[in-house]
């Protein structure tokens, strides 16, 4: 599968043409944009992202959001298996970090992570 790649949000040009991506950058691309969306958030389809809410409040319980990261994965049809998902917080619990192994049904592993923003 081919797309634009995608960088900071914005799609990526090479001064006059759209650069595309494919292979395990793609598979990696479209990790990063399921897990930066918040459900509900895109319009063309509301059940796509990962659930903010359970990144926000006072009582943020680890495992909760890790089983959110793990439905939010289930949505991509390409992932064989999660091998595994750990988070952490930063110092001043503003950032969530993911890390994750993904076992693609291409055959690809994605080593990753993700850093999310928390209210």
């Amino acid at each position: 599968m081919k797309t634009f790649k995608i960088k900071n949000g914005d799609i990526v040009f090479d001064g006059k043409d759209i650069v595309l991506v494919e292979g395990i950058e793609e598979e990696k691309q479209s990790i990063e944009r399921l897990l930066s969306t918040n459900i509900g958030e895109w319009f063309l389809n509301i059940d796509f992202g990962l659930d903010y809410k359970v990144l926000q409040g006072k009582q943020i319980d680890k495992e909760r959001i890790r089983m959110a990261i793990v439905k939010a994965l289930s949505q991509e049809d390409r992932i064989e298996k999660v091998e595994k998902v750990e988070i952490s917080f930063d110092n001043a619990r503003r950032y969530l970090k993911v890390s994750f192994i993904l076992l693609m049904k291409t055959g690809n592993t994605i080593n990753g992570n993700e850093v999310i923003p928390i209210g």
